[in-house]
């Protein structure tokens, strides 16, 4: 969840919204769309470490 996530969100419509003139408050579509994903990036990497440390307590009792 910590990469793949954030890597499809980010790479996935990439190439269609690169190649099209959608333009967004006078910022290219692409431009914003990779903005709107770093909360999603920080986000899904705070679950996994969330994740893993709960695990790790689990494990260790």
């Amino acid at each position: 969840m910590g990469l793949v996530l954030p890597f499809l969100a980010v790479l996935g419509p990439l190439p269609w919204l690169s190649s099209g003139t959608l333009v967004i408050g006078g910022i290219p579509a692409a431009l914003v769309w990779l903005f709107a994903c770093l909360p999603l990036t920080s986000l899904c990497m705070a679950v996994a470490w969330k994740l893993e440390k709960r695990d790790r307590q689990d494990r260790d009792d």
